[in-house]
């Protein structure tokens, strides 16, 4: 199995990656248009027989490389969803599509079907965009992920590493400014959408092919649903990953799955183990001095930061679904109604709250002392 290797490094992935979006191995260039027109007139009939004819043949498959499976199965997605729109399983349709996926699976080492990474990171730029619907709305949404993702993903390795660090000082102060810097490029992808994404549009058709498929003995597969940004991992290394809330911890691995193996594996190796906060808050309370004083503080002003994500971010998702029709408002793309993000929202505060608490009583004692 070709995967991507575990200690990667951003930049270089994201290099990597254009060779991804360059190739075309199932000849999508050349359908996409009929692909969308098939859509507009609901002819799934069409759509099934134009996906069957793009399958690759069993030994055509074996040959595929790390990338090309990367990108065969970003290409599928767009089959696989817009059968799902009009209400159809695409293996029942075509049932030769799951041996694909399946084998897809194996060499990419992602659920057997596309992910927010292959709609987004890994969709060429420009003219051969891929899309479901060809709406302009679809594109800024696809455009507002590739804004997020990288600056997302070089957080969380910047923060893997900060644990590894003395957590005060000069050298702490100045990683979680930097972290702050990635935040805020993340803020802009959300913004973006805000801006050039209609809650209508996206309720009452976007979301519709984000829904979950059935492969492999009926299990269920989300679809590539924003809510599976790795949000959720920067938040375990912050703060939640010693933080026991059965709810939350349920939503961060179910969506686990559909992230890289890389950053799967940075989740996993905190299991359990305390977070950057809590690390932050136990040494200013043994010891609240000046040096752990502007620690803290650093992670404070990294935590407003986060605030700063996800309240838009949740007026955002609750602005989409309200324009939504009575029988879909309760569940996201990702199948969870819009309060989750609630729920988290008051899980950090609570610890945030608690570190600030704590910041105001060692100041006391600092400046008692003196």
């Amino acid at each position: 199995m070709q995967t991507v290797d575990s200690n990667w490094n951003v930049p270089l992935w994201l290099l990597h990656n254009e060779k991804i979006t360059s190739l075309d191995p199932l000849k999508l260039d050349d359908r996409l248009e009929q692909l969308h027109l098939f859509n507009r007139n609901a002819d799934t009939d069409a759509i099934s027989q134009l996906l069957y004819l793009s399958l690759p043949l069993p030994d055509e498959l074996s040959r595929f490389s790390y990338e090309t499976s990367i990108a065969a199965m970003r290409d599928l997605g767009f089959f696989i969803g817009i059968l799902k729109k009009h209400n159809i399983e695409p293996v029942e349709a075509v049932p030769e599509l799951e041996y694909v996926l399946l084998e897809l699976m194996s060499k990419t080492d992602l659920p057997p079907r596309d992910t927010l990474l292959h709609y987004t990171v890994w969709n060429p730029c420009g003219p051969r965009m891929r899309t479901y619907t060809g709406l302009n709305d679809e594109k800024q949404l696809i455009e507002s992920v590739q804004i997020a993702v990288p600056s997302l993903l070089e957080a969380i390795v910047q923060l893997d590493a900060l644990h590894e660090e003395k957590l005060q000082g000069l050298e702490f102060e100045k990683v979680c400014s930097q972290l702050r810097e990635k935040m805020e490029a993340m803020v802009q992808g959300v913004v973006h959408a805000k801006r050039n994404v209609s809650p209508m549009v996206f309720a009452n058709e976007l979301r519709f092919y984000y829904d979950p498929i059935k492969v492999d003995y009926n299990k269920d597969y989300i679809g590539p649903g924003a809510v599976e940004m790795p949000m959720f991992v920067f938040d375990h290394l912050l703060w939640s990953c010693d933080y026991s809330d059965p709810a939350y911890t349920a939503f961060k691995e179910g969506y686990l799955p559909y992230s890289l193996r890389s950053v799967r594996d940075i989740y996993w190796r905190f299991h359990n183990k305390a977070s950057l906060l809590s690390r932050v808050q136990e040494q200013l309370e043994e010891n609240p001095c000046l040096d752990t004083l502007q620690a803290a503080q650093a992670v404070l002003d990294l935590c407003t930061v986060l605030k700063s994500f996800r309240m838009p971010h949740k007026k955002l998702a609750e602005s989409a679904y309200t324009q939504d029709d009575e029988h879909h408002r309760n569940n996201g793309s990702g199948g969870y109604s819009p309060a989750i993000l609630q729920h988290i929202i008051e899980l950090q505060n609570e610890k945030i709250d608690s570190l600030q608490k704590s910041t105001i009583k060692a100041k006391t004692q600092h400046f008692t002392n003196q």
